[in-house]
């Protein structure tokens, strides 16, 4: 079996299988669109407002690009929607204006008005069952860019750019660049049937894990944790067009480390990929604790992953899988990893080499397993 023979491969099938497990399941998913959905029928028909305006509601962030992550600590997910107005209203709108509209017709409604929270850009919905819902309200910025947005800061009382559909497609774009996956020519050479967990691209998955492992570090910190912003945007800059999640990550972090050990006088700027003028990190310079514990996070992860490349053994290898992704979410992949093995064997696919006794395919093996029944047969 490929990924018995293949370190890379079978290190891969274990990180997709985590990544699956951690992000938004198909009934979350569909529950959530049903949700935004609603608000835009709601929206819609507002008679004060909103009726004469051309609009639409999507997502942003994480749940559009694909590298959700269910939080440790709690059965919640944060989904960020943006309330996209066509047109130029904001040069006769005041930036407050869109906010308390929004505002006004949520709260008046049943079934949001207990929900509603006022944040710094964006109405926030409070879900009782597992999630809260960030609805960023904006108007089209010009006629030459249909995806750049104009935001309200209730801080500022004024007018910001942003670009969150232009952010997502760059990153898409990206991840598209492989269009087979290591774990996708791994399946099809065993004639696998393949799930779509070994079809989502590397780049997706690397941020999946890598901000995982975010999460698991600061646990004791949270205040201090890398937005996941950062983390994405550093993902897509320096991803390679790896075919691995494995070397994905390995190319990732490798990089951030030579970057942040070349900066030591001097913090590193991630800036947003659709508009250099914004810094994603302008609070490492402001408040320096942010920056040292990126550091600190960067150079924990790259210790690990390098560990990861030495032939350690099992019980090593499978340590520092746990310290990446969690004991259970590990323990769970390896189970459905086996499962899948044991079919293998079932099936009379799986060799032992008659030089060492090792498991592999037939590609590199010639005796046949007997087959496991569980009953000493």
């Amino acid at each position: 079996m490929y990924f018995l023979n293949n370190k890379t491969a079978q290190i891969d099938d274990l990180l997709a299988r985590a990544a699956e497990k951690l992000q938004l399941d198909r009934t979350r998913r569909e529950k959530i669109e049903s949700s935004y959905k609603a608000i835009q029928e709601v929206l819609e028909n507002d008679p004060d407002f909103f009726d004469t305006k051309t609009f639409e509601i999507y997502p942003q962030g994480s749940v559009r690009i694909g590298t959700t992550v269910k939080p440790l600590s709690r059965n919640e997910f944060d989904l960020d929607i943006v309330l996209h107005i066509q047109g130029r209203v904001y040069e006769q709108t005041d930036p407050m204006r869109i906010f308390n509209e929004l505002k006004r017709v949520l709260q008046g409604n049943g079934t949001y008005k207990d929900k509603v929270e006022s944040k710094t850009r964006c109405v926030r919905l409070n879900y009782a069952d597992n999630y809260h819902m960030d609805i960023l309200p904006g108007c089209q910025h010009s006629a030459d860019d249909e995806n750049k947005i104009v935001i309200p800061d209730r801080e500022l009382k004024e007018w910001l750019i942003s670009n969150p559909r232009g952010y997502a497609k760059w990153f898409l774009n990206k991840a598209e660049t492989i269009k087979m996956t290591l774990l996708e020519k791994a399946y099809e050479a065993e004639e696998i049937p393949s799930d779509d967990f070994a079809a989502k691209k590397p780049l997706q998955r690397a941020v999946q894990i890598i901000k995982r492992y975010r999460d698991l570090f600061f646990e004791e910190t949270p205040d201090y944790a890398t937005s996941s912003i950062v983390l994405t945007t550093l993902a897509g800059q320096l991803y390679q067009n790896q075919d691995s999640i494995f070397e994905t990550i390995d190319g990732i972090v490798s990089q951030i480390y030579g970057q942040v050990n070349l900066s030591r006088l001097k913090r590193i700027k991630v800036l947003n990929p659709v508009d250099s003028d914004e810094d994603f990190t302008d609070k490492w310079g402001k408040e320096p604790k942010y920056y040292s514990e990126f550091i600190r996070f960067v150079e924990s992860l790259y210790k690990n992953w390098q560990k990861l490349k030495e032939d350690n053994g099992i019980v090593e290898e499978s340590n520092i899988l746990k310290g990446v992704v969690g004991e259970n979410i590990y323990s769970d992949s390896v189970k459905q990893q086996t499962l899948i093995t044991e079919d293998y064997r079932q099936k009379g696919k799986v060799f032992s080499s008659s030089a060492t006794g090792a498991l592999g395919s037939k590609v590199v093996s010639d005796k046949p397993v007997k087959k496991n029944t569980f009953f000493g047969k």
